[in-house]
């Protein structure tokens, strides 16, 4: 999103925005909505997904079943981010 944000300044600045910038513009901030709420909608299954121990913190039977959801929810959220085609030139692992 960098790249489209300096080249929309430029144009700002310039007073010369083209209608291919435009719509560049558009398209990559539909992209991102989408993918906002992709990533939202990953979020309410988690927050909505009752932990699976009991009182007494032993696995509860349901624990399969949120071991899915969890999964899943987290490899979905993986591609949206991008982290599943990562390369040693476009993302880095967080320093822990």
């Amino acid at each position: 999103m960098t790249d489209i944000l300096h080249k929309l300044q430029s144009a700002i600045e310039s007073q010369s925005a083209e209608k291919a910038l435009l719509q560049e513009a558009l398209l990559e901030i539909r992209e991102l909505r989408e993918q906002r709420d992709a990533l939202e909608e990953i979020l309410i299954v988690l927050a909505r997904t009752k932990l699976p121990w009991d009182d007494e913190e032993d696995p509860a039977e349901t624990l399969p079943h949120f071991k899915e959801r969890y999964l899943n929810a987290m490899h979905e959220a993986s591609r949206l981010l991008g982290l599943d085609v990562r390369s040693t030139i476009t993302r880095t692992e967080p320093k822990t």
